[in-house]
């Protein structure tokens, strides 16, 4: 799956969680913003259905941007962003609409209050670049409308003179909420860029092959020279203690090298097309942190390993038995993650067992 230019989905764990916070805050800041500001304004409503009908639509905006938010549905797509960006406008519309006629100015309004605050809520989850076209768009539905209210508004201006601070109460913001995005992400690569010095999991693998080669070298060579030099002769006995400890070596090195990592975690593993060893370094960490997090029944058997495909396309169905059911908390953070690098990744849990059913893209 390609992972789209987000704090939500290049920093899963960190932004990935703290945006269901951000959207929570910003949709409670938004409903109060509109309730506050109508009862100081109250003597403008002409139609409080309409009122009450904005009000709704605000909250029913906040509902959606904070499932959506959810690492349990993460990543959030365009399509949530379009839907979020539409009922807040539809939610400033519905304002203007039941002020008309009695309304003072209009940049005083809720709406221009609520738009900013929702944009400033996508900008963690979605492309900065898509940030800014959505408030430049919001901004032309923010100015039009002002410029079609204007005749019924009691301080008279030009429409183009009202439109214009209207659609600025938007614009800044959207691009205050656009260069935030980019900013963070710049600062996020840069801390990427600065730990790619850690060793990947296959350099793990093959340091920890080389550090148990050096440690038989150290148990069975370094005697056998030391036994040479002490008798200051080389026997034939010598020569086939030397031949064996090379063959010895030779085998425990190949016997590391075809290591399942799957199954040194302690997975009955099916994988008759061996694509368990194809999985990328990402792939096998994302995995490894769902076991580090869940209270495993057996650590040393936590489960079995399904593996079935065809060309680049395989599904993989990891069963960990545990003692207790994971608590949302535990499972809500490592959603994002596994979902970064696997597709379509359905995690269930109960009382025995977490299963992991995930789509897994690996290379030939």
């Amino acid at each position: 799956m390609r992972l789209e230019d987000t704090l939500q989905q290049q920093d899963p764990i960190d932004a990935g969680e703290s945006a269901r916070l951000f959207a929570v805050g910003g949709a409670c800041l938004a409903l109060l913003a509109a309730v506050g500001m109508t009862a100081v304004s109250a003597r403008e409503v002409a139609s409080w259905p309409l009122e009450i009908g904005a009000i709704v639509v605000v909250a029913l905006t906040g509902t959606v941007v904070t499932v959506a938010a959810s690492p349990f549905r993460s990543p959030f797509r365009l399509r949530s962003h379009v839907l979020v960006l539409g009922l807040s406008l539809l939610a400033f519309l519905l304002d203007e609409l039941a002020q008309l006629g009695s309304n003072g100015l209009v940049h005083d309004d809720w709406g221009l209050v609520t738009v900013p605050i929702f944009l400033f809520v996508v900008s963690i989850m979605r492309p900065p670049q898509e940030v800014l076209v959505g408030g430049l768009v919001a901004a032309l539905v923010v100015g039009a409308t002002a410029a079609l209210v204007s005749p019924f508004i009691a301080l008279q201006i030009s429409p183009f003179t009202r439109a214009s601070v209207a659609m600025t109460s938007v614009v800044a913001p959207a691009c205050a909420a656009a260069a935030f995005a980019r900013v963070a992400l710049a600062r996020l690569q840069r801390t990427t860029a600065k730990r790619n010095g850690i060793n990947t999991v296959d350099e793990v693998v093959r340091l920890s092959v080389q550090q148990e080669t050096i440690a038989r070298l150290e148990a069975e060579v370094v005697p056998l020279i030391s036994d040479i030099l002490a008798d200051d002769v080389l026997t034939e006995g010598d020569g086939r203690r030397a031949r064996a400890i090379a063959t010895g070596l030779r085998t425990a090195l190949l016997a590391d090298l075809r290591r399942d990592w799957l199954s040194e975690a302690g997975f009955v593993v099916t994988d008759r097309q061996s694509y368990v060893e194809r999985m990328s370094p990402d792939q096998r960490t994302a995995v490894r942190g769902l076991l580090g997090a869940l209270p495993l029944l057996d650590p040393a058997r936590p489960g079995t390993a399904v593996v079935v495909g065809q060309d680049r396309e395989a599904v993989l169905e990891l069963t960990v038995p545990v003692r207790s059911r994971p608590p949302r908390s535990v499972l809500a953070p490592l959603l994002p993650v596994l979902r970064s690098v696997f597709a379509h990744v359905d995690l269930r849990s109960d009382e025995h067992a977490v299963v992991l059913v995930a789509e897994v893209p690996v290379a030939r």
